[in-house]
């Protein structure tokens, strides 16, 4: 029995911004979040992050609306929740992919997360590159600056539903991303910087990826593959979802520059791994599965 490496883990491996996210990663993620989403019924999805004011970056909106049109897809009633900055970021993904534009903007009074999951009861909890708490209660950037001033506390419906309802799944790239508290221990032997950022707020279910969207298009492309459906968008889509959330006030996150980029990688590398991962989702090569030698994958 020969064990052969799940191609959508490889891609997610990939690690441009050199995070060593192979430290605080785990084979097999995207998969085991797919089918723990696979039969999701109503699903909240988090997203946005402000890193300056006024400046929400490309990172996040465009993974959770190809992640929520999947889920969709499938069945699911989708509910996307995040600040008022990160709306028009949220509302031009889902309008590039013709999805409907559920939006909603984060309770800012004393027990809006409870309210909220009282109102939506969602049976899964879904957090794609939104900043989380650390140790002490402040939401650091990459930067070890603060950005609590300017993103609301919305990592708190994680703490609320920690108790095990709804399921919660997290997607991160850096280490200060709600749902990365699961690895804490890990982040906080990298280095002292980490240490500081690295957020405390856990997940039942952890993705994680060289680039935020695409620990998202990891995930629908498992679910593609588990059900035997094309949940992915295209190379085209994705530089037409990227350029339509700068249109509406992105920036990249790292160069702080409001161009068509995410993590300072152009379009065409965005639209190259959702390629990759499309091959990825029709192949039957599985990290957790094993093939006979001799046989066919």
């Amino acid at each position: 029995m020969t064990r052969v490496a799940d191609l959508v883990d490889q891609i997610l491996a990939l690690d441009p911004g050199h995070r060593d996210i192979a430290a605080f990663s785990t084979p097999g993620a995207a998969a085991r979040a797919a089918r723990a989403l696979h039969r999701a019924r109503r699903v909240l999805i988090v997203t946005g992050f402000t890193v300056e004011p006024d400046m929400p970056e490309t990172d996040g909106p465009p993974g959770a609306a190809v992640l929520g049109r999947a889920l969709r897809r499938l069945g699911a009633r989708v509910t996307y929740v995040t600040d008022t900055i990160n709306v028009p970021l949220v509302e031009a993904a889902l309008k590039t992919l013709d999805e409907p534009s559920d939006v909603v903007v984060y309770p800012r009074e004393a027990d809006g997360a409870r309210r909220l999951l009282a109102a939506e009861r969602p049976t899964h909890l879904v957090a794609i590159e939104r900043p989380g708490r650390n140790r002490v209660g402040d939401y650091l950037n990459m930067r070890g600056e603060s950005v609590a001033a300017w993103n609301a506390p919305i990592d708190e419906l994680f703490v609320v539903a920690a108790a095990g309802r709804p399921v919660t799944v997290g997607i991160g790239d850096g280490g200060n991303e709600i749902g990365m508290g699961k690895v804490r221990a890990r982040l906080a032997r990298l280095d002292a910087l980490r240490a500081r950022i690295a957020t405390v707020v856990p997940v039942d279910h952890l993705v994680v990826a060289g680039v935020s969207n695409w620990g998202g298009y990891g995930i629908a492309a498992a679910l593609g593959r588990l059900t035997g459906l094309d949940l992915l968008h295209t190379p085209e889509i994705e530089r037409r979802l990227i350029e339509a959330c700068v249109a509406a006030g992105a920036c990249d996150g790292v160069t702080r520059r409001r161009e068509p980029t995410v993590d300072s990688l152009a379009a065409e590398t965005h639209a190259a791994v959702v390629d990759l991962l499309r091959l990825a989702s029709r192949s039957g090569i599985m990290g957790s599965g094993t093939l006979r030698r001799g046989t066919r994958s």
